[in-house]
């Protein structure tokens, strides 16, 4: 009798470790996120997972809820972020915005990056800034600029 129960024990004690594992992984996802030693660290591995990666799970780790948008395109807040990259990157599977120069003053990131929608697109110039406060991107600006077929000097936009 007492084997039984020993035995009807450890199947719910398997079965409840198997469904916390399970409602976990997000957690676990979190845990692989790697150790920034700052802000301008934090906000490349950011931007690279969302913009190159295509790697939208990161934005509920790494952005504050409240998170402010300058951006006239975007409403504010995470979920808002969220939805509207989503739906961008949906639109242009073949996006990317390659980090040119990055530099950071105190809790302030700013990316100069290239921005094309596929391979054969010219793109846009543009330069995102990003607020970061208690290991979270609470806030962010940007500038874009498109990248002209024909430029008055030899320079690039980069």
């Amino acid at each position: 009798m007492k084997m039984k129960k020993m035995k009807k024990m450890m199947a719910v004690l398997l079965g409840l470790s198997l469904v916390t594992a399970m409602s976990a992984g997000p957690a676990f996802a979190a845990d692989k996120m790697p150790a920034f030693k700052n802000n301008k660290q934090m906000v490349e591995y950011f931007w690279n997972q969302v913009f190159n990666k295509h790697n939208t799970s990161v934005i509920d780790s790494m952005t504050a809820p409240n998170y402010i948008q300058h951006s006239p395109g975007f409403a504010d807040g995470r979920q808002a972020f969220e939805d509207g990259i989503q739906g961008f990157l949906k639109e242009f599977p073949e996006s990317k915005a390659v980090i040119k120069h990055i530099g950071a003053d105190g809790d302030l990131v700013f990316i100069h990056n290239h921005i094309t929608l596929n391979a054969s697109d010219r793109g846009q110039a543009a330069v995102d800034i990003f607020r970061v406060k208690d290991g979270k991107i609470v806030e962010h600006w940007d500038v874009i600029q498109d990248i002209p077929e024909k430029a008055e000097n030899s320079n690039t936009m980069f």
